[in-house]
């Protein structure tokens, strides 16, 4: 037995050991709130719509559409649905029918991140097969990314500026919107108990984290045992390691304080451990493996999780669509800053004359920085083999995180060119520059319907930025450009 795995397993055993009691917290994972009617609701409103997106992923290859991404495609036609389903009928209708979906929107929304973790997890692998690049060439990269995203934001915030409609300030003069909430007392974590015994009250997001612990640890303990058990269970070990470090490296990493989140997010330790953890089981259980890895089942769920943001979209509109003023200033900001996004990148990256230029390996990947990774995929696949995924997602989440870090701060230091006051304002510019790293920012700031608002946002850029590349001689005008064929 090698010494890795020893170490591994006399850790796991003392993990066991010590959180046993933990195991109580296991069918927690499948009934919610110890009801079984809510996670049936949950699953069966979340496996509807993972059906919805494929139904239309067969649609668009049927009609010989397989540049449109099914992602999109879904996520815009089910928020299409719900609005002619309000207009048809009635807002209460519809409402209705958003909420049957609301059970699988909010466990989908809630563990997108472990969706896009499979693409990372194999970061190591895209970045092994690029050519030995010198220390420029990185530089160069790095500094595309800062003022790539830079262009991208202040583009958006100036047309977002000059077309938001004014509202008049609340009567004290301040700004509620970009308030953070005020301090709640906690919860106390013990309850009383007859007898004078205190049991601990655990939330059911504690209750995965440490169920998965659990779970986590017996997987591990099998791996360093795995000489003395059959070879027919090596695999099923292998994988419940690498599930059970993907769901806690997560949850964990949610447990970092947000201003650590924002450069070391969530995502960049589940990606790493995900990562460790298939070097440790090996090829008996790889992590990718042609769709029946760990990996790839969490992946297969990405394209659900998108499609549910259409529901996301419905139910704010009051902030973005139903005032003819504020939808003016949103669809023209997100059209904007997905040309701005593009442009600014085919010339400052992928155009050899630019003094930032680097190969292509690196700058095509970078043309989908300021998009949501889903969307990101599709997009290099759309512009060939040397725009690799995993890069792109890559570039995606250093956009997000500097994003979430400086967005707000860009706004502030230029107030006479940007209405940093304005929820719209701030909404727009971090969806469209930052998309949902960005806008989770917002939501830890306090600032929900600046949050709202850059929800949205990053769904129509996102579109705004596929369209355009799917306009006839864009693809292959950027491929010109970086002197590629075809």
């Amino acid at each position: 037995m090698s010494l890795s795995k020893v170490v591994v397993g006399s850790t796991a055993a003392l993990i066991l050991a010590t959180r046993a009691s933990d195991a109580r917290h296991i069918p927690r994972l499948v009934l919610e709130d110890n009801s079984p009617v809510k996670t049936l609701k949950m699953w069966i409103s979340a496996l509807a719509i993972f059906g919805y997106e494929r139904v239309v992923a067969a649609i668009l290859r049927q009609l010989g559409m397989t540049r449109m991404p099914s992602t999109l495609a879904a996520m815009l036609s089910l928020f299409s649905i719900l609005r002619a389903t309000q207009k048809i009928c009635d807002r209460s209708t519809s409402d209705k029918l958003a909420q049957l979906f609301r059970p699988g929107v909010d466990f989908l929304g809630k563990w997108m991140g472990l969706f896009l973790a499979p693409p990372l997890a194999s970061l190591d692998a895209s970045i092994a097969r690029l050519p030995r690049y010198g220390p420029s060439v990185w530089g160069n990269a790095t500094a595309l990314l800062g003022a790539g995203w830079t262009a991208t934001h202040s583009a958006a915030a100036a047309v977002a500026t000059t077309l938001a409609p004014r509202k008049t300030p609340p009567a004290n003069g301040k700004q509620l919107t970009n308030a953070k909430p005020a301090s709640v007392s906690p919860a106390p974590a013990k309850a009383g108990m007859s007898g004078g015994k205190e049991a601990e009250v655990v939330s059911l997001d504690e209750a995965v984290r440490r169920a998965w612990v659990v779970i986590g640890a017996a997987g591990y303990l099998g791996v360093a045992c795995s000489p003395l058990l059959p070879a027919a269970l090596h695999r099923p070990i292998g994988m419940l390691c690498e599930a059970s470090t993907t769901v806690n490296a997560f949850t964990l990493g949610k447990l970092l304080p947000t201003t650590v989140q924002r450069v070391l997010h969530p995502l960049v330790i589940c990606a790493f451990s995900s990562n460790l953890a298939g070097r440790l089981v090996g090829p008996v259980a790889p992590y990718l493996d042609n769709g029946n890895g760990v990996g790839d089942l969490f992946f297969k769920w990405l394209p659900a999780a998108v499609t549910g943001l259409g529901v996301r979209m419905y139910n704010t509109t009051e902030l973005w669509l139903d005032n003819p003023e504020d939808f003016r200033c949103v669809l023209a900001t997100c059209s904007v800053s997905g040309c701005v996004s593009l442009g600014v990148t085919a010339l400052g990256a992928v155009f050899p004359q630019s003094p930032l230029s680097v190969p292509a390996p690196l700058s095509l990947p970078m043309l989908h920085r300021s998009v949501m990774s889903a969307l990101g995929i599709e997009g290099s696949l759309a512009i060939g083999p040397e725009c690799d995924p995993k890069l792109a997602v890559a570039s995606i989440l250093i956009t997000g995180c500097i994003g979430a870090s400086l967005g707000n701060a860009l706004l502030e230091a230029v107030p006479g060119i940007f209405d940093f006051t304005s929820p719209v304002v701030r909404g727009v510019a971090m969806g469209c520059s930052a998309h949902s790293i960005g806008t989770a920012g917002l939501i830890s700031m306090g600032d929900t319907e600046a949050a709202a608002i850059s929800g949205a946002s990053m769904c129509l850029a996102g579109t705004a930025h596929t369209l355009v590349l799917n306009l006839p001689g864009v693809v292959p005008a950027i491929r010109q450009l970086a002197a590629l064929k075809g």
